[in-house]
């Protein structure tokens, strides 16, 4: 498939899932989160080609409270098995600590997570200074022993009015690479990335809108150790949307990624360039019925990824994937006690995968798969809003266990 053609076909799902859920809305996600260029993500990428329902495992594991956002403070976190050996973990620590008449804050953020390059794991360190009532600066570093790996984050953010505000960063990815590395690799032009968002509350603290923009322009790196030379530019954007409307609470998430990739190998055997692109759609809604005893809910979900090219040294390999998933799930919710609920949820699935490597596994599949979802949730104090959730899961497309979920939200 062409790049004109997987731009074509993309444009057409997004307007596809704008018209199924145009009055909906859904969680935040780590795409509200500034990603920065990675070096491991460029050179090395993914370990693994991902398995027919990954991506159904996901879906199921997802954050199913709404507080703490990825917008807010609190500790978020999600992780659930997905294969044997494979564990998928989202997990963010925030919190703007504010002293001085909160003129100035002591800023904590800690985050484990994976994007479609692999896992990552950040603890970000810095402080707040407000200038005036609407404006505030931030100076932050991603801080490590090897001085060369450190980040450096610059962020503004002006409140536009009580409920909302603007919100901009940019990243220095391995800002003394080349002056403190040991190695022999060189930034042969400086990452940067760039992130924007806009906030706005709703009248509720689980209700509001979210558009985040994240951009990683052209760089170039040279590792040495890996043998390859590799330039880099990245495009993501998200929008979240989460509103009650009468008796319904409707909820939208839609992400996308666009990502190019060109390698130099250089190895003992190889002289020869080659290129990556990967187009990444994420889109899911939902509405729930919130008078009713059982709070019902059914939803939509779709996800598209193209990827073709060479994809880093882990797998060390060129391939192509192309994956459509579209999804329809509905859960229901049980008072099992006072403080515990349990809401079972059904997840159906027809995805189509066309899946090839040169050396490594290749993988086709039409047809139907489908998980059981049992989330039992548990309020750990009748004064705070912190939720444990439980969350084992089965297949229904074939008999067997379809992995353990565990889940902590507790806004802060």
């Amino acid at each position: 498939m062409n790049r004109r053609n997987i731009s074509a076909g993309l444009s057409q799902s997004v307007a596809l899932l704008l018209a199924m859920v145009t009055c909906s809305a859904a969680l935040a996600s780590t795409a509200h989160i500034a990603q920065p260029w990675r070096a491991d993500a460029v050179v090395l990428g993914r370990d693994e080609a991902f398995g027919t329902e990954r991506f159904l495992h996901e879906l199921t594991f997802r954050h199913l409270q709404a507080l703490p956002s990825a917008t807010g403070n609190g500790i978020r976190g999600t992780g659930g098995s997905v294969s044997s050996r494979r564990l998928y973990f989202d997990f963010r620590f925030r919190q703007d600590f504010g002293f001085r008449d909160d003129q100035n804050g002591f800023l904590l953020d800690i985050q484990r997570g994976e994007d479609l390059d692999g896992p990552y794991q950040r603890q970000l360190v810095g402080f707040r200074q407000n200038l005036g009532d609407k404006t505030e600066v931030w100076l932050q570093g991603d801080v490590y022993s090897d001085k060369a790996e450190s980040d450096i984050y610059l962020s503004a953010r002006h409140h536009l009015t009580d409920q909302s505000w603007l919100h901009a960063t940019v990243i220095l990815p391995d800002y003394y690479f080349n002056d403190k590395t040991d190695t022999d690799d060189r930034l042969e032009k400086n990452p940067r990335s760039w992130f924007l968002q806009w906030h706005s509350q709703g009248s509720s603290a689980a209700e509001g809108t979210t558009v985040s923009v994240n951009l990683s322009p052209d760089s170039r790196f040279s590792s040495q150790r890996q043998a390859l030379t590799v330039s880099n530019e990245s495009q993501r954007a998200a929008i979240s949307h989460r509103q009650q409307a009468g008796d319904w609470l409707f909820s939208l998430h839609l992400e996308g990624e666009h990502t190019r990739r060109d390698y130099w190998l250089q190895g003992p055997e190889e002289n020869r360039t080659t290129g990556f692109e990967r187009d990444h759609i994420k889109a899911r809604g939902s509405v729930t019925l919130k008078p009713h005893t059982l709070l019902p809910t059914f939803g939509l979900a779709w996800l598209q990824l193209d990827e073709t090219g060479y994809f880093g040294r882990e797998l060390d390999d060129n391939g192509s994937i192309r994956r459509r998933e579209p999804t329809v799930f509905g859960e229901v919710t049980l008072q099992a006690s006072r403080n515990t609920t349990v809401s079972p949820g059904i997840y159906l699935s027809a995805p189509e995968i066309r899946q090839t490597f040169g050396h490594g596994e290749d993988r086709r599949h039409t047809g139907f798969t489908g998980k059981l979802a049992v989330p039992f949730e548990t309020r750990l104090s009748a004064n705070n809003q912190a939720i444990l959730t439980l969350n084992p899961t089965f297949y229904l497309h074939k008999f067997g266990f379809g992995g353990g979920n565990l889940q902590l939200h507790w806004p802060l």
